[in-house]
């Protein structure tokens, strides 16, 4: 088949067609301007040589064999450019010989090309040769590459750039040149050996964990704790080890610098005081002087000694301090709402952290007080400060074991304490002598209503009046005025009647205990309260007056051991005579006899002023018939109950509801609520009593309040059964509950 490839000169426009065959001599039919032809061998050449190079090195074949486009740029004569674009084909992929031979074949096209043009030049432009090329010829070799327009007429042979190698990607992600390892000959191993890779050989640095003493000598260390064994074996003393330091980059040590030079530097503020050292510190010694201190006097904010005499003690004295700090952290109640507002007003503690730091006051407490006392007995007892410390320690022992309501009597061994150490080593300070003494004895004397159970022994009646200086100005009631005084007395009556009781003895009531209470009901009367117009006290004093005097005649006036339970129908009414109600003999049944003057015991025993009936035997009541109709439902008052007992307690709760429950005076009220609580039969004497001591106990906080009133409930079970001689013995019935406490 024949390819043509017309070309004009006119218009420098070289056209190919398939009806015109280039051979010798159509060549010289070419115009003779071989700048076209020129650009075409330059390129052609340089591409050609390219292509070869680039495939020598490698191994791929070159843009022009491999089928990729590329442009020619030529000048006709008339100064037009012309381009022709080529292209091999993608389905031919010739080898280097093949290049090779068309390379030199175009050359010898081009060749002679160049000397038809040279011969012909005479010839005038408009004439149209025809380039004729058999494919068949043996003149060429390899066949011509079709010649295809490029879509880019910008495509440069610049631009293209080398196809990239075969490089294989390594395990790590870099270009690694490997060639392909070889199958190891032979039958491989069940078990193959793992290949050995050699380790990167690690150079180690100078080490820095040696000990201070080696890094400075110089010399390895070999490391061992606590001392290294090389500064051993030299006799070198070990310094140590240098503290491991956490490696930060460099970003956090520069942020570290920035927030040293912004921040404030840390200061540590030390305490005021010692001992208010933390937050549950400072929170016992607000309680202690705001709430405390105000319940514990009776006189108000401007005259409360335990601020005005114990505090200013307490910041000198660390045994005081935490004595102070231990008694408020047990008088806190953290159920009730004040104890829960502390716990809301103080997010930073918690109830636990309270109680631990209680304990931890509390015993310091002791430990301090134990020391004193054996450098004030071994070096300087009369040192003032010390000895004031020590009375105010003890205060706050005593006061410690009521705000627990501690029924074990520890509150004993601290009266003793102050009766042992009162006689040897008084306070100095005559004011503060003064308030401790009538506190101290204000308890004493109360405590002798619990503690006086002694069944078969006589009690001394106790006597510290050597030892209580004037108290002046009194704060509390009874103890600078001598009322309190009585209470001892009619205790020791009390002893020797149940003494009597237990052993048999006849009368119960004897002439010298008859005697004495006729002087201490006389005393008792005689005596008034002294106060300025206007305090409350004035009022408090003529209720501890009834509730003295209700004490002595509950003491002298034991049940009867014949006297019949109550009955409980009207019909079963026995009405006794004076006869059986004294200890008189039984006549034997059948034997008929003349009445019985009454025993000696009850014809001789004197009467109190103002009693109707003897000691020792009950009212003779009527036998009329009228009387017996008209007998009103049995209550729970025993037969010989006195009704004047009931007019005084009946007073006395009035008085003591006409307190409010915020005033200062809530504070004496609970001994008075104790002594006249055994004496009421009603129920609704009982239940008045029962709220005056829940009003105490609010206003005090003092947990002795509650053994109070678990004491007078059982006595009041008592009465409901009608064992009317076990609610005499009512300190009995504290004993037989273990309550070892004061009711005051």
């Amino acid at each position: 088949m024949d390819s043509s490839l017309p070309a004009a000169s006119d218009d420098g426009d070289l056209a190919w067609s398939d009806s015109h065959s280039m051979d010798s001599d159509d060549i010289q039919g070419l115009p003779q301007s071989s700048s076209w032809f020129t650009s075409l061998s330059s390129t052609s050449t340089s591409a050609s040589m390219s292509s070869a190079m680039s495939f020598a090195q490698t191994g791929q074949l070159s843009p022009i064999s491999n089928g990729m486009d590329a442009s020619y740029h030529g000048t006709d004569v008339s100064g037009n450019s012309c381009c022709s674009s080529s292209s091999a084909s993608a389905s031919a992929s010739p080898d280097l010989t093949q290049s090779a031979a068309f390379l030199s074949s175009f050359g010898n096209w081009e060749m002679a090309l160049d000397s038809h043009h040279n011969g012909n030049s005479g010839h005038g432009h408009g004439h149209h040769y025809e380039l004729s090329w058999d494919p068949d010829s043996d003149d060429n070799m390899l066949p011509l590459p079709k010649m295809e327009p490029l879509d880019d007429d910008d495509c440069c042979m610049d631009h293209i750039k080398e196809a990239p190698t075969n490089v294989l990607p390594n395990s790590d992600g870099s270009m690694l040149d490997q060639p392909k390892a070889k199958r190891p000959r032979g039958r491989p191993r069940k078990h193959p050996i793992a290949p050995a890779v050699p380790a990167n050989k690690i150079t180690k640095g100078r080490s820095k964990t040696g000990c201070l003493t080696c890094r400075k000598r110089k010399k390895k260390c070999d490391e061992a704790k606590p001392r290294c064994m090389n500064c051993e074996k030299n006799a070198v003393v070990c310094e140590g080890y240098p503290e491991k330091q956490i490696w930060k980059s460099g970003r956090e040590r520069a942020e570290e610098e920035r927030l040293k030079s912004h921040s404030l530097p840390f200061i540590t503020m030390q305490p005021l005081f010692h001992g208010l050292e933390t937050v549950e510190d400072r929170i016992f010694w607000k309680h202690y002087n705001e709430h405390l201190s105000t319940v514990l006097t009776v006189e108000g904010e401007h005259k409360n000694a335990f601020k005005d005499m114990m505090v200013p003690i307490a910041v000198k004295h660390q045994g005081l301090m935490h004595s102070i700090l231990s008694l408020a952290s047990k008088h806190i109640d953290y159920d009730t709402p004040y104890g829960l507002n502390i716990l809301k007003n103080n997010r930073s503690t918690s109830a636990h952290k309270l109680h631990e730091r209680s304990l931890y006051h509390h015993d310091q407490a002791r430990q301090k007080f134990y020391e004193d006392v054996e450098v004030s007995d071994a070096m300087n007892p009369q040192d003032k400060l010390r000895v004031s410390a020590r009375y105010g320690q003890m205060l706050c022992f005593l006061l410690e074991a009521l705000a627990e309501g501690n029924p074990r009597g520890e509150h004993r061994l601290h009266l003793s304490a102050y009766k042992s150490l009162i006689s040897s080593s008084p306070p100095e300070d005559s004011a503060f002598f003064s308030f401790i003494a009538e506190f101290f004895q204000y308890h004493i004397f109360a405590d002798e209503l619990i503690h006086s159970v002694s069944t078969l022994h006589h009690r001394a009646v106790p006597n510290d009046a050597n030892y209580t200086p004037a108290i002046y100005p009194p704060r509390l009631l009874g103890v600078a005025d001598g009322l309190l005084e009585y209470l001892p007395q009619i205790t020791m009556i009390r002893n020797t009647i149940r003494h009597n009781i237990v052993t048999h003895v006849d009368p119960v009531v004897d002439y010298v205990s008859l005697y004495r209470a006729v002087e201490i009901d006389a005393a008792i009367k005689d005596w008034t309260p002294h106060w300025p117009r206007g305090d409350h006290r004035d009022r408090v004093g003529l209720l501890y007056k009834h509730m003295m005097w209700i004490y002595l005649v509950r003491t002298v006036y034991p049940p009867s051991p014949s006297a019949p339970l109550p009955p409980t129908k009207s019909s079963d009414l026995r009405l006794p005579t004076l006869s059986n109600a004294c200890h008189s003999r039984t006549a034997a049944p059948g034997v008929t006899t003349p009445p019985m003057s009454a025993s000696p015991s009850c014809t001789s025993s004197p009467k109190l002023e103002g009693t109707n009936y003897e000691m020792g035997s009950v009212p003779l009541l009527s036998t009329s018939s009228s009387l017996r109709a008209e007998s009103p439902p049995p209550s729970r008052k025993p037969l010989q109950h006195d009704l004047r007992v009931t007019v005084a307690v009946e007073e006395s709760l009035g008085i003591m509801e006409s307190f409010k429950p915020s005033d200062p005076c809530q504070t004496l009220l609970l001994l008075p609520c104790f002594i006249i609580g055994t004496a009421c039969f009603t129920p609704t004497h009982q239940d008045r009593v029962r709220a005056a001591v829940k009003t105490v106990k609010g206003y005090t906080g003092l947990r002795n309040a509650d053994r109070t009133l678990e004491v007078l409930e059982h006595v009041w079970q008592l009465m409901e059964s009608g064992d009317w001689a076990a609610v005499w013995d009512w300190p009995r019935i504290a004993q037989g509950l273990g309550l070892d406490f004061i009711p005051a």
